[in-house]
């Protein structure tokens, strides 16, 4: 079994109260257990979403470079058939 414990963080009134109120409507006992799985849920959410995120930035500067190396070369061999 999962060693539970005590974390002390701030949570307002208002968070604790919305949590109270969603948790029976999610299948929990306690706004703590329900509080528990949704960071959890949003922790692993968040760590896939920053991922696919670098994966997206990486692809966009990797066709950016092919872009702006592409527009280079035919600016250069324009340029060089112009001397010529």
């Amino acid at each position: 079994m999962d060693e539970k414990k005590q974390r002390n963080i701030r949570l307002s009134d208002q968070l604790v109260d919305r949590l109270t109120r969603l948790a029976p409507k999610a299948g929990f006992s306690t706004w703590n257990e329900f509080a528990a799985e949704a960071l959890d849920l949003y922790g692993e959410l968040i760590a896939d979403l920053m991922i696919e995120l670098r994966q997206i930035e990486r692809n966009a500067i990797r066709l950016q470079r092919e872009q702006l190396l592409a527009k280079l070369r035919s600016a250069q061999e324009s340029g060089s058939e112009r001397r010529k």
